[in-house]
């Protein structure tokens, strides 16, 4: 079948996950451990009430119970980001001096200015920090005196896996360790009545000429909004940021079939190189 690599174009309502399982969170730089703090009954009973991936016999596993878990931390680093007439998501990057936001440089383009959205509906302005050159990355910042104490009582920021993308063996050794593993792309909520997120696998990393670089290869639905929304493990671990992805030719629903998304080494890079240019 012939496909051609196209932005995210559609959006698909879906149902809220419940949200009664209860989590407990611990975090470093590079991982953390997520535990449920009901019992293992209650738990199922719930993730069989929520109807997330349900089966024929309506009995649910463990990794089930585990993206749900991971769910409800993944959309808490993803927040909407309006630029003029375009919305599409972003990547709670830092949380230091205010809030840096990661996202999409064709999205950011649009304007100087952003607004920014939250899981709890709460929106502020944000000014563009800058752009890549090379990739589709790009930042934009909300001064600390814009930030509430509900806003950050509502976030998280990102916990990143970093590794050499460039470097042939840490290409090898990351594709030998994630390749065909479980995960979860999460945009933001475009509309009060949207959920943005579906499940897949990992295909590898793999060169796409128009992206410049190295990119996440998922077998995973993407939809409308997801651009810049992001890509996580069954740890909650942050593997990428969406940034487009494969359309069937003769597809009535315009629904990414493979999504590619930006390792966060090279966010990561694009990054420090702004914060350079800044202060200079």
């Amino acid at each position: 079948m012939m496909k051609r690599t196209t932005g995210i174009l559609l959006t698909v309502q879906m149902a809220m996950i419940l949200a009664v399982v209860i989590i407990r969170l611990y975090c470093c730089q590079y991982n953390f451990a997520v535990m449920s703090c009901v019992s293992d009954v209650t738990a199922k009973s719930a993730v069989v009430a929520a109807g997330f991936n349900m089966s024929e016999d309506n009995e649910r596993n463990v990794e089930d119970m585990v993206m749900q878990i991971v769910y409800q931390l993944a959309r808490r680093s993803v927040v909407k980001v309006t630029v003029k007439d375009a919305a599409g998501s972003g990547i709670i990057w830092k949380i230091e001096d205010g809030i840096v936001i990661a996202s999409n440089r064709h999205l950011l383009l649009k304007d100087v200015r952003a607004e920014v959205t939250f899981g709890n509906q709460e929106t502020v302005n944000a000014v563009i920090m800058g752009y890549s050159q090379q990739y589709d990355i790009g930042f934009i910042k909300i001064p600390e005196e814009a930030v509430t104490d509900s806003i950050l009582r509502d976030i998280y920021e990102t916990v990143p896996v970093l590794y050499e993308s460039e470097l042939e063996n840490a290409k090898k050794a990351f594709g030998q360790s994630y390749a065909g593993k479980r995960i979860l792309q999460v945009g933001a909520v475009i509309d009060k009545g949207t959920v943005n997120f579906s499940s897949g696998s990992i295909r590898g990393l793999t060169f796409i000429p128009l992206f410049n670089t190295n990119v996440l290869e998922t077998e995973c639905f993407s939809r409308a909004g997801m651009s810049g929304g992001g890509v996580f493990d069954e740890y909650g671990r942050f593997l990428g940021m969406i940034s487009g992805g494969d359309v069937p030719e003769n597809s009535e629903k315009r629904e990414a079939e493979l999504t590619y998304s930006i390792p966060p080494v090279l966010i990561e890079s694009e990054y420090r190189k702004i914060l350079e240019d800044t202060a200079n």
